[in-house]
């Protein structure tokens, strides 16, 4: 069971992958959990907001992977449905997949963000002041940046978490891995990419782990005519990870954060879906661990939402930088199942039974 679970949690991740995962995982594979008491509670809880019974097979999976039965998980069938009308209608998400755009929206809602060196959108290359430049006029100029962070703009939300890195470019060539920045440019980029400065986070937040940039990702939704925060999850690196999610074959934490940014008891790692109480590396425990300045994270990624206001559902990558300003990095399409999967809560909380009654009667 355990191997089946670990082979279909990457192919559940992107939404393109859903309708496939269903029918090949839900054939008598996975272990029916539920007591007749939850079952009943599920029945109950849908009827009323939903209007009807719904399969328990959602229910049954997230309880299973994670160890914890919350009656407000929301069904990958529902979320598909309603993020169609949300988020997907007119392919207006279409923006999100393209992180250069986040700089459009940061500059709107007047919110920090990395100061981008160059970029490149369908293999254009632009200079730090959106002029276009060309290929040779940017390999020459970026031969001796230093040390800055390198990430495609054209991924989905679990893409090639491999390719976002921090490198170090003297004479053209990365010092730490040797390869020409040439050659890392036309082998992992080459039409759709950022290059920015290296983000140094706040104390309280670098102290986890220092080595990595360690970010939140916050999930929000503007529900009768308001921008509310659904959760906020601190992704936390560990070992000599420079980034905080690395995917699933290095270890990577996540662990929800209270409104008033304190730390839940414990994270969890997608990589072996244990349970860690302190970091593994730095030692810290995770009870009752605050982050200074959390508040004003808050606030900023309302006042993002609010600068795209006909995007109902996004989320968001921020940190605190070393000055206490929150700090945007990026933007994406939310993820129902990874949330709910890894988090052990369901992915509208309180807003749970708002969203199944505006679901319920097509009202996004």
């Amino acid at each position: 069971m355990k191997k089946i679970l670990e082979k279909t949690l990457i192919s559940i991740l992107e939404y393109r992958t859903y309708r496939r995962y269903c029918i090949r995982f839900f054939k008598g594979k996975i272990k029916k959990i539920l007591t007749r008491k939850q079952k009943l509670e599920i029945d109950n809880f849908y009827k009323k907001y939903y209007g009807k019974k719904i399969s328990y097979k959602w229910h049954n999976l997230f309880t299973l992977f994670n160890g914890t039965f919350d009656v407000k998980y929301v069904p990958f069938d529902i979320c598909f449905s309603s993020f169609t009308d949300m988020i997907l209608n007119k392919n207006k998400n279409n923006i999100l997949k393209d992180k250069n755009f986040l700089y459009n929206i940061a500059k709107y809602a007047d919110v920090k963000i990395p100061k981008r060196f160059f970029y490149s959108i369908n293999g254009i290359f632009f200079d730090s002041d959106n002029n276009i430049i060309s290929k040779q006029d940017f390999y020459k100029q970026i031969s001796n940046i230093g040390e800055v962070f390198i990430k495609p703009t054209q991924v989905e939300n679990t893409g090639n978490a491999n390719k976002c890195r921090i490198v170090k470019i003297i004479n053209g060539t990365d010092i730490s891995s040797k390869i020409s920045i040439k050659d890392i440019i036309e082998k992992d980029y080459n039409m759709d990419f950022v290059i920015q400065e290296k983000i140094v986070c706040h104390k309280s937040i670098s102290d986890i782990h220092p080595q990595s940039v360690n970010t939140f990702g916050i999930n929000t939704v503007i529900l009768n005519n308001e921008v509310k925060i659904l959760n906020s999850v601190l992704q936390i690196g560990t070992g000599k990870n420079t980034i905080d999610w690395c995917g699933f074959d290095k270890k990577s934490l996540f662990i929800l954060v209270n409104k008033d940014g304190v730390l839940y008891d414990s994270a969890i790692c997608p990589n072996d879906r244990q349970k860690y109480f302190s970091h593994p590396d730095t030692g810290i425990i995770f009870k009752n661990y605050k982050i200074e300045h959390y508040k004003k994270v808050l606030e900023t990624v309302k006042k993002l939402h609010l600068a795209i206001p006909w995007i109902q559902f996004c989320n968001w990558g921020i940190t605190i930088d070393c000055n206490g300003n929150p700090i945007v990095i990026e933007m994406e399409n939310p993820s129902c199942m990874t949330d709910q999967l890894l988090l052990s809560t369901g992915l509208f909380g309180e807003y749970t039974e708002e969203f199944l009654s505006l679901s319920k009667n097509k009202k996004f």
